[in-house]
């Protein structure tokens, strides 16, 4: 699946494109090579970035593994989440019963 870049990536393939431009209407030589190596600069930037935006969602995911619902430890029906508490480096996640009235809760670490 395709996706669209980002205005970061697409800042950098549009930079890389006029510099494409640029390099096919230079004059001579000299000016021809250095258009290139901009554009191939612009390019491995594009890729670069677009790499650090995948590995961000990918962390983020990673994040957020933790469900917002949970079993009860008692009567076996799903349990609501109540709460999320921020203690340092971990999430306690507090879970509720809404049948039984049991609560738990489940550590997290960042």
């Amino acid at each position: 699946m395709l996706e669209r870049p980002t205005p970061r990536v697409a800042v950098f393939l549009e930079r890389a494109t006029q510099a494409r431009e640029r390099a096919q209407r230079a004059g001579d030589m000299s000016a021809r090579d250095f258009h290139e190596r901009m554009e191939a600069s612009w390019l491995q930037m594009a890729a670069s970035a677009a790499f650090v935006e995948r590995v961000e969602r990918f962390l983020q995911t990673r994040a957020q593994t933790m469900p917002a619902i949970d079993r009860c430890p008692d009567c076996a029906r799903l349990m609501m989440l109540r709460g999320i508490e921020t203690r340092g480096p971990e999430h306690v996640y507090s879970f509720e019963c809404t049948s039984c009235g049991a609560s738990e809760q489940r550590i997290a670490r960042l």
